[in-house]
């Protein structure tokens, strides 16, 4: 016999050496039993309270019995190993994927310890850090993504060119699969390296890939994302920070706000417009940032989880050379599609995880019978399946080339959503007891800062509302929004 933990839906088909089919379907409860059996049976796994109706059967009588043990063994192992949900993407491995994975599991495991079962620690972007904490937590994901830089392994899709692999997208998704796993930085340094850095790949000059990004890729240095204005977040094309030509250079003058980290950054990727006589989407252009640049100031914003990582940023006669203009005058619309696709993409990463933990939460506060309970987990576990599907969907495009498309705001929208409901789950099994400061509540205070930090992922990436707007216009074909404005010369735009 064999025992194993935790809950996940399972299912395995396979063919014996002889050429028999063998099917092993499963929804294994802590704790489960699996006996070994003879050819033919059926395998009944007993389970506790979470789900007694928990079974795995084996159905192909000819099987051998050697194929049937080494199917449930598999199945032990995956278990015993995982301790907790989470939904991996090897069922859609290729065998060079799969070789691929295990390399990178291997390097892993060499280089990190496993992330305990009860860590939920959500986003750096909402996490509650005070500013000191703030520069620590920078300082070891630097320090990560260097480990990982000088080994090969990071930048897994990046070109050799900028000190990337020169492998494919889903090479690096996998990387991040397995790297979730462990207990390291996973996406302190995102902003840059996941959202910035690509939007620079595809819209960049050759030189400026090989004089920003290596330092970026490596972790050297921190970039942050200056787009959203006090008045211009939902409709970003209505941003007024201005940029005037001035022989060689460009002067920016305007306000930013919700800036990740700008107080850290040494470089941000912003958005400013350049002509005012245009329409709004096509009157703006991109640009790299000193963030040392004289005119520049940093104001932190504080937020309800006591955070201060979002600030606001002024730029007064700000001057940076038309070197650093990314993309042409007037593609700055399409650097921030870009970015956004990559933002959204980024923004699904954890959620899995995180539902793992909550799976060890409700057992440890033994919350498991409750019904209620119990039906809103399994809510959240069907959710996050179709959203584990439907990302395999839109990462296979992206693997043959193509880029995140507007299906990508159906995912943002419907994970962000069940993220938000996965920390009000977690607050509801705490009962009274959520009401506890952060430092004596149940789990630490980290169910507290992910869902008072959620609202910040809702709104990051386009708002609920744009996500539905842009899934009613470029994924439904629904009649777009009534929009006055959009081929008016911006300065005759009401406001």
């Amino acid at each position: 016999m064999a025992t194993c933990s935790g809950l996940i839906s399972v299912s395995v088909r396979g063919l014996t050496s002889g050429g028999r089919l063998v099917v092993v379907e499963a929804v294994v409860a802590e704790p489960a039993v699996v006996a070994t059996v003879d050819e033919g049976t059926s395998v009944v796994v007993g389970a506790s309270a979470l789900d007694e109706h928990a079974t795995a059967t084996m159905a192909s009588a000819a099987a051998s019995a050697p194929a049937l043990v080494s199917l449930t063994q598999s199945i032990v192992g995956m278990l015993s190993r995982h301790l907790r949900y989470r939904p991996h993407m090897q069922p859609f491995d290729s065998p060079t994927e799969a070789a691929f994975r295990a390399k990178a599991r291997s390097w892993l495991a060499s280089h990190a310890e496993p992330l305990p079962i009860d860590r939920v620690a959500p986003s750096a972007i909402i996490a509650e850090w005070t500013p000191e904490e703030e520069e620590e937590k920078l300082a070891e994901a630097q320090e990560w993504q260097r480990l990982k830089f000088d080994a090969g392994w990071a930048g897994i899709s990046w070109p050799r060119t900028v000190g990337g692999r020169g492998g494919s997208v889903m090479e690096d998704l996998i990387f991040r699969d397995e790297e979730a796993t462990f207990d390291v930085p996973h996406d302190a340094l995102g902003v840059g390296i996941g959202w910035c850095g690509p939007a620079v790949l595809q819209h960049g000059s050759t030189d400026q890939h090989a004089r920003l990004l290596p330092d970026l890729l490596r972790g050297d240095e921190i970039w942050c994302q200056l787009f959203s204005e006090p008045g211009a977040g939902s409709d970003l094309a209505g941003l007024k920070t201005r940029a005037t030509r001035d022989g060689d250079e460009w002067v920016l003058n305007g306000q930013k706000t919700w800036t990740t980290f700008a107080q850290h950054s040494d470089w941000g990727l912003c958005v400013a417009r350049h002509d005012a006589d245009l329409p709004k989407h096509r009157g703006l252009s991109a640009f790299i940032v000193d963030m040392a640049s004289p005119g520049i100031e940093v104001r932190p914003v504080k937020q309800m989880t006591g955070s201060q990582n979002f600030n606001e940023v002024f730029l007064s006669d700000v001057r940076v050379s038309d070197e650093d203009r990314i993309g042409d005058v007037g593609e700055g619309w399409g650097v921030v599609i870009t970015t956004f696709l990559w933002e959204r993409v980024n923004l699904l990463a954890g959620g899995e995880r995180i539902l793992g933990g909550l799976q060890e939460f409700i057992k440890a506060r033994g919350r498991e019978a409750a019904p209620e309970i119990r039906d809103r987990f399994i809510d959240l576990y069907i959710r996050a399946e179709t959203i584990r599907f439907s990302t395999m969907r839109l990462l296979t495009a992206v693997s043959q080339g193509g880029l995140p498309g507007p299906e990508g705001s159906t995912l943002k929208l419907a994970a962000t959503a069940t993220l938000s409901d996965i920390y009000e789950l977690a607050l509801d099994v705490m009962g009274p007891e959520a009401m506890l400061a952060a430092d004596v509540a149940p789990g630490g205070g980290e169910w507290h800062a992910g869902f008072l930090g959620m609202p910040g992922l809702r709104v990051g990436g386009g708002t609920d509302q744009i996500q539905r707007n842009i899934i009613g216009d470029r994924v439904l074909g629904l009649p777009p929004d009534i929009r006055v404005d959009k081929d008016l010369p911006f300065r005759e735009v009401p406001g």
